[in-house]
């Protein structure tokens, strides 16, 4: 053990107590490999024969090298019938919630090892709390995406537990990563923006486009389970208008749009716009390959509930084949909520009688039999604030109403306050962004074409003005470069 202490104490993981920040790189680079790859047998074995002993030779948070490396040997290794496995796998999860951010770059490829096998340590829920967790200590900003992103969302959504997960689901991921430049970085320097440290510490697996579409996809399909219509669009909006080559489109992006135009009418009552950057030739496939969502999109708004229910029955093979039955079902009882809430349009208040007589059901074609269904109706739709609105009932022989209220409430000084300084912390966050991305986006060879191909315009004359950078490269593969490969 004297051993043992001698390896693993030897590091001081205090910055101040080194000379620089590039002593201290050196010194916890030295360090990582003393304790992993140059690990004597003797030392590994003396581990492996005394866990306990080993576990609290140093702390998970200041010395979080050294503590990862017992951990691995542990969790890889036999140990001995005394020491239960779980008091191991209970250091592993005490080490995943106190670990430091900037040690676990020097030791990326073993920590990346843990998470990968987390799903197998621990119950699902556990386990997507734990990856959860340690995609936001290494980026606190959920900017850059990492191959733990997938395993996270396989995971929570197999195992149905989404709530664990939506602190990275709601991070807005602005970088997928290219391979690691052949340059040594100091890994502990403080100007490292996230996109830089990640893939130098090999805290990721190198990133292919379909990982991108597959997480936006398990994404969406987390908030669709959630009834959050919004985001979900979002999400799917991210897959069906990703860069793709020869004008085609793949499966799982022909799926997200038919996906799509249903969350898109459950969002707005009305067929969703396609993002402007998706080319007209991609607008075609998808039109081609999806009428029969396009009809049920298109039937939403009108007043066919008869028709509506009519294409729904008749394509319900196409539904279940595309397991989307439940999202259709889904739209049919959004039908009528749709037609109440358009009411505003007309009325600031409106009979509960009348909101019967002059509304349908996309499930029977018709009105609701009595007021008591459409003021339950109405009562779910404002509790789960699908509806801004007030419900007033009448006496026993009185009518009962209906007031609608504006969409946007009146903030107090306060409330204004705190959103007025909140915004300015978005626009000092997104021009920090935006200067990085601007700087990344300088250093791809595609932006190069195109800077060539302008200059070329230029020299003949023949510039278009209306000619963006975007639209010259629509038909190349936009992600070499960005990702690792496709």
């Amino acid at each position: 053990m004297d051993t043992l202490r001698g390896i693993f104490q030897a590091f001081n993981p205090d910055v101040k107590a080194h000379s620089s920040a590039k002593a201290f790189d050196t010194a916890a680079r030295n360090y990582a490999a003393s304790v992993t790859t140059n690990l004597p047998p003797a030392a590994r074995a003396a581990i492996l024969q005394q866990p306990l002993e080993a576990i609290q030779l140093v702390d998970p948070l200041t010395n979080t090298i050294g503590h990862l490396a017992i951990i691995d040997i542990l969790l890889r290794g036999p140990t001995p019938a005394s020491t239960p496995r779980a008091l191991i796998l209970d250091e592993a999860l005490r080490f995943l919630l106190q670990f430091d951010p900037v040690q676990i770059r020097y030791v990326g490829p073993l920590f990346k090892s843990l998470l990968d096998d987390a799903s197998s340590f621990y119950t699902p829920k556990v386990a997507v709390e734990l990856l959860s967790n340690a995609i936001l200590r290494i980026d606190p900003s959920g900017s850059v995406f990492t191959s733990t992103h997938l395993n996270m969302a396989k995971l929570a959504y197999d195992a149905n537990c989404i709530e664990p997960a939506l602190r990275v689901f709601d991070a807005d991921i602005l970088y997928y990563l290219r391979p690691p430049a052949p340059m040594r970085l100091e890994l502990n320097d403080t100007a490292l923006q996230p996109q830089s440290y990640i893939p130098a510490a090999g805290l990721t697996d190198v990133v292919k486009s379909t990982s991108v579409l597959e997480y936006h996809f398990l994404q969406a399909m987390a908030y669709i389970s959630r009834r959050d219509w919004s985001k979900a669009q979002s999400a799917l909006e991210r897959v069906i208008g990703h860069p793709t080559k020869d004008k085609g489109v793949s499966k799982i992006m022909t799926e997200c749009y038919k996906k799509w135009l249903l969350v898109g009418v459950l969002k707005a009552g009305k067929p969703p716009t396609l993002p402007s950057y998706i080319a007209s030739s991609t607008r075609s496939i998808y039109a081609g390959l999806s009428e029969a969502y396009s009809n049920i999109a298109s039937l939403f708004p009108t007043d066919a509930a008869a028709a509506l229910r009519e294409e729904f029955e008749k394509r319900r093979a196409v539904w279940e084949e595309d397991q989307n039955m439940s999202l259709l079902e889904e739209v049919l009882v959004s039908y009528q909520k749709w037609q109440i809430i358009n009411l505003r349009r007309i009325y600031q208040q409106v009979s509960i009688s009348h909101i019967r007589e002059t509304t349908l059901s996309a499930i029977t074609a018709e009105t609701l039999t009595d007021d008591g269904d459409v003021l339950m109706l109405i009562s779910e739709m404002i509790e789960s604030g699908m509806l801004h609105g007030e419900l007033q009932i009448g006496s026993t022989a009185g009518e009962s109403y209906l007031t609608f209220h504006e969409e946007y409430k009146l903030m107090t000084e306060a409330e204004f306050a705190a959103e007025v300084a909140r915004c300015h912390a978005s626009i000092e966050a997104l021009t920090k962004q935006y200067r990085a991305t601007n700087e990344r986006l300088g250093t791809t060879k595609e932006y190069a074409r195109h800077v060539l191909r302008e200059q070329k315009r230029m020299d003949k004359d023949n510039a278009d003005a209306g000619i963006g950078f975007d639209m010259n490269v629509e038909d190349e593969d936009l992600m070499t470069g960005v990702l690792g490969s496709v």
